[in-house]
């Protein structure tokens, strides 16, 4: 009977998780080891939960660890890059045609003549620099990083407008403004267009690049044949360029519901795209010139 088992009384000895039976507070897990799950500690704190350390925690996530989400680029966002780099491309550009333009058209017709010979090699060489530029950043664009194919975009715009520069010689200052004031207004007629449509402009652009295509050898023909009819080949010229731009400016909502995930291809693509519309606007232009401009 001493050893018996008495409710009135305190056994320590019965103690089957090491924090003692109480019959008036339950398990005593507050003064000894007690009753722990997962080694935790209480339940006091909500915060903390289950296990201090490595528990899981209703307001940090599993083990305290915050949940990460990718950040996004938005579609307006990414538009705007593309244009940005578009337009910084065609500042480069006209800007170094037009300071080249008033330097070799300055002075008697002889400094002219003599200036425009020493500048030939420099427009031929760069008329090679432009083609390898062109094709690295239309094929390898996505194999370098944003910032080296964002500098060699920069560098063709430059190059570009060396090899425009004898065009704006050839044309008054007049025609000049009125067709890049047209090709303005053209292209963003249509870019608008290529963004807004719902319909899809692939088929179409096969066809203009063929007639793109064909323009070319039908121009190069003519030319070396001595029957080059300027107001067919510049209206065929307009025609194509104005396609071309509203299915490169849907080009724009195409890739970004493809990688709208992948900001750093997202990035990569902004100057692909920057220059393919960018081509766009200086054929456009170039055309637009050679079909109403008034030569010197």
């Amino acid at each position: 009977m001493n050893n018996g088992y008495d409710p009135n009384r305190n056994h320590n000895n019965y103690s089957p998780y090491n924090g003692g039976y109480d019959p008036n507070g339950g398990y005593n897990n507050s003064q000894t080891n007690g009753y722990r799950p997962y080694d935790g500690g209480t339940y006091q704190n909500p915060n903390q939960g289950y296990g201090q350390n490595y528990g899981f925690a209703p307001n940090m996530g599993y083990a305290g660890t915050a949940v990460q989400t990718q950040a996004r680029v938005s579609l307006a966002e990414y538009s705007k890059m593309i244009f940005l780099w578009m337009g910084i491309g065609l500042f480069v550009t006209f800007g170094a045609a037009f300071a080249l333009m008033l330097y070799l058209t300055s002075g008697s017709i002889s400094s002219q003549i003599e200036k425009l010979a020493s500048f030939a090699p420099i427009y031929y060489g760069g008329i090679v620099v432009e083609i390898v530029l062109a094709i690295v950043l239309g094929f390898f664009v996505t194999k370098m990083s944003h910032t080296a194919s964002l500098i060699m975009f920069f560098v063709y715009s430059l190059v570009s407008g060396i090899t425009l520069t004898p065009i704006l010689c050839f044309y008054d200052a007049g025609s000049t403004v009125f067709a890049f004031a047209a090709t303005a207004m053209m292209f963003m007629t249509f870019a608008i267009y290529g963004i807004v449509t719902k319909r899809d402009l692939t088929n179409l652009g096969t066809i203009l690049i063929i007639g793109l295509i064909f323009l070319v050898i039908y121009s190069s023909v003519m030319l070396l044949i001595g029957h080059y009819n300027s107001l067919l080949i510049g209206v065929l010229g307009i025609i194509i360029f104005i396609g071309l731009t509203a299915y490169d400016a849907q080009k724009i909502k195409k890739s970004y519901a493809a990688l709208a995930n992948d900001e750093v291809m997202l990035k990569k693509m902004s100057v692909n795209l920057a220059l393919q519309l960018y081509l766009d606007f200086v054929n456009l232009f170039i055309y637009i010139l050679r079909l109403f401009g008034k030569q010197r």
